[in-house]
C-alpha cells in the first residue's frame, strides 16, 4: 500500500472498524518497506487525498512520520500536520474516556488523537 492507496481504501470502508484495518495495514505495508533498506519506501512520499475524515487524515500522518522517525529517518513532507482542532477520541469496546486518554502514545496526543497504544499493535 501507499499512502493515496492507504487513505482511498479508508475512505471506502464500509465501517469505521475496516476502515482501522485499513489505516493499520497501510502503516504495516509502510513498516515492512522500511526494514527492507532499498529504497521501497519512497513511495509513501506520495501525498494522499483526504480520507474523508479528518481524524483518520491526521492519524495516517502521524503514523506514516512515527514510522520514519523509529527508523532514523526523514518522514515525508505531507505527514507535518496539525493537531486536530478538537480531541478524537474513539469509542472502545473495553475502556473507558479517561483510560484511552490515559493509554495513548504522546506522539498522538500532541495532535489530538487519542487511541490506546494497544490499538495500534498489530501480529
Amino acid at each position: 500500500m501507499t499512502p493515496p492507496a492507504t487513505a482511498t481504501a479508508i475512505r471506502e470502508a464500509s465501517d469505521e472498524d475496516w476502515a482501522w484495518r485499513m489505516v493499520l495495514q497501510g502503516r504495516d505495508h509502510l513498516r515492512l518497506l522500511l526494514s527492507r533498506h532499498d529504497g521501497s519506501e519512497a513511495a509513501w512520499e506520495a501525498l494522499p487525498s483526504t480520507t474523508g475524515h479528518a481524524g483518520f487524515d491526521v492519524l495516517l500522518a502521524a503514523l506514516t512520520a512515527h514510522e520514519f522517525e523509529a527508523v532514523d529517518q526523514a518522514p515525508p513532507d505531507w505527514t507535518k500536520v496539525e493537531a486536530l482542532p478538537d480531541p478524537w477520541v474513539p469509542e472502545h469496546p473495553f475502556l473507558d474516556h479517561d483510560e484511552i486518554i490515559e493509554q495513548t502514545p504522546d506522539y498522538l496526543a500532541r495532535l489530538n488523537i487519542f487511541v490506546p497504544n494497544r490499538d495500534l499493535t498489530t501480529a
